[in-house]
């Protein structure tokens, strides 16, 4: 749908650019409501093809149906010379390189629809393609009124050319309006030209005051490689807008939700509140993994591994904003582009003969997935799933855990009777049986109690925010360092509020999870009960403590039957069968109910 003479403007750029055109002019009249004109010297329609341009439901970006899965270029809908023909007068000059001459088709009409049946009439031209809209909105008033000023709507178109013109630095792009030469922008193919550019369309700032991005992984065989480069402001460079932040997929500029996440989460614990970083960055992936067929303006974007390229994206700028202090003094160094040869010149497209390109400043050479996983491969994944979400259960020095693994006396679990308990079912030493009732709470806490370590700790890969009465954070604060030695790192985004990044190792114990506002609030009453403790030397050591207040505040989810066993078999290593059932505060961890005790039960009732 055509809303203003901008989304013409990005519409007739699109095509442009898929046209592998090296040099692009924009000709805008009174905000584009008299005129919009463009340019280009690229591949050009043939005189067969023009009048199929301007038709319903036609495009030559697709020749087979399978490209709908790999779209490469920008526009593939094939309506929108047809939605602009149907509010403007639309004239197509257009001449290919192997064609003798120059051909023009006009759609324009007084009636209230485009004259979808007119013919290609031959003109004098050079090779390339000149499109040209005149009156938009001529014919349907209602639309027309709804237009802003002049001024606005070059702005618009302003700011469309500005994002277009920063997504292909190896093209060259002039824009004019009224007559006057706004905006030329020579092709950049040098780091130099490069960082001019954006010094023009972005900010002169922008750079001295930003990280260099350029990071590649292979996250699964299938997915290929994925790269994410470009530039990030530094913390401190922030603004209280989100006005200055382009991000791209394949060269397409968007707005995604999924990007926005992680973009968010990389920084919010680095920014005040209503801060927003400026950055300019962009993703390269398999066409395959991305789906640009999911908005009418095509400024969202949906991924096959939503969860990877988020997690990709998170990582890859939580890296860069928060260096360590080896890789301080590089990451305070001037930004460098990341280029394929000695003098950082980019390697430009030159096949004219194809409309889909490939990206001029990328110095990693795409790989494309392969959709077939070998047996091999599924293994190593599962391998490195398991080493990335799961953390082995550590082994007591007394080394009864190995042998209490292969022989778990207290037998096989049956079920789990009500939230919190666990009935199993064993044989005795006179080959009788007997259940054996346990509280999932009570153990978790004694295995864990046994095992932790301060030195262990679990990275969050996406920080956690937690909001606090100002007084607790406070209290907290204080004694961060103190924390950290514990296992739990924290940081204060605002006066009420805290961002957890790491966390005590809770040593992959089934069912076990954190309730972690709950551990923090009694972390905070327990140290107002402290006394001079803001003084440095007069800290307490609280470990103990907060060992002790970990353990009380302790979550238990629902297990399966078997994450029940594996809890057991654990528990099995760290007690012996003839010893007297262990207390947890005070509770004893199992009971046993044989024949004899069920008698009494049931006679005494």
């Amino acid at each position: 749908m055509v809303e203003r003479p901008a989304s013409v403007v990005k519409e007739l750029l699109e095509n442009a650019i898929d046209a592998c055109s090296q040099q692009i002019q924009i000709d805008i009249d009174r905000g584009g409501s008299s005129l919009i004109r463009v340019i280009d010297d690229g591949v050009g329609i043939s005189k067969a093809e023009l009048a199929l341009a301007v038709s319903r439901h036609a495009t030559s970006k697709l020749s087979t149906l399978n490209e709908l899965e790999h779209i490469a270029s920008l526009g593939f809908r094939g309506e929108a010379l047809a939605s602009i023909s149907a509010v403007s007068r639309l004239s197509i000059q257009s001449k290919p390189e192997q064609q003798a001459q120059a051909w023009r088709i006009n759609t324009g009409t007084d009636t209230d629809f485009a004259n979808y049946q007119a013919e290609p009439e031959p003109v004098a031209g050079s090779t390339g393609t000149i499109v040209e809209v005149r009156d938009l909105f001529f014919n349907t008033p209602a639309r027309r009124k709804f237009m802003r000023t002049v001024k606005t709507e070059f702005k618009h178109i302003d700011d469309v050319f500005k994002r277009i013109a920063l997504s292909r630095f190896d093209i060259g792009f002039k824009l004019s309006h009224n007559k006057k030469v706004i905006r030329n922008l020579p092709a950049a193919e040098t780091s130099k030209t490069i960082e001019s550019r954006i010094g023009r369309l972005f900010s002169s700032e922008f750079l001295a005051n930003s990280y260099r991005i350029d990071l590649s992984s292979k996250h699964f065989s299938q997915m290929g490689t994925i790269r994410l480069w470009g530039w990030v402001s530094k913390p401190h460079w922030h603004r209280s807008q989100p006005d200055w932040q382009y991000f791209y997929v394949n060269g397409r500029f968007i707005r995604d939700k999924l990007v926005n996440h992680a973009l968010r989460q990389a920084c919010q614990e680095l920014l005040p509140p209503d801060s927003y970083l400026s950055y300019l960055l962009y993703l390269e992936i398999d066409p395959g993994q991305v789906d640009v067929n999911v908005h009418p303006t095509k400024h969202e974007v949906r991924f096959r591994q939503t969860r990877l390229v988020h997690d990709f994206i998170y990582s890859a700028l939580h890296g860069v904003l928060e260096p360590s202090a080896d890789q301080q003094s590089s990451a305070e160094q001037e930004p460098v582009i990341a280029a394929s040869s000695e003098n950082n010149t980019a390697s430009l497209h030159t096949d004219r003969d194809k409309t889909v390109y490939r990206n001029p400043y990328s110095s990693v050479p795409f790989q494309k997935g392969s959709s077939a996983l070998s047996h091999k491969d599924v293994a190593e994944h599962l391998e490195g799933m398991q080493k990335l979400y799961q953390s082995p259960t550590k082994q007591t020095d007394s080394g009864q855990t190995s042998a209490a693994q292969q022989q778990n006396f207290f037998g096989t679990c049956l079920d789990v009777l009500l939230p919190g308990f666990i009935l199993s079912q064993n044989r005795n030493q006179a080959d009788e049986p007997q259940l054996y009732l346990f509280q999932v709470k009570p153990v978790q806490q004694y295995i864990l109690q046994h095992i932790f370590t301060a030195d262990k700790r679990t990275q969050l890969l996406i920080p956690q925010t937690v909001v606090l009465k100002s007084r607790q954070v406070d209290d907290l604060i204080n004694v961060q360092k103190a924390l950290e030695q514990w296992g739990l790192e924290i940081g204060q985004i605002a006066d009420d509020s805290l961002m957890v990044r790491s966390l005590p190792d809770l040593q992959g114990i089934p069912g076990c999870t954190f309730n972690l506002e709950k551990m923090l609030e009694a972390l905070s009453a327990w140290l107002k009960e402290q006394k001079n403790f803001q003084a440095e030397e007069n800290k307490p050591d609280i470990s103990a403590a907060a060992t002790k207040i970990l353990l009380n505040t302790l979550q238990t989810k629902s297990l399966s039957l078997a994450e029940q066993n594996q809890l057991l078999t654990t528990l099995a290593g760290m007690v012996k069968q003839s010893s007297p059932v262990p207390l947890c505060n005070k509770q004893p961890l199992w009971f046993i109910l044989d024949k004899d005790k069920l008698s009494t039960l049931f006679n005494n009732s």
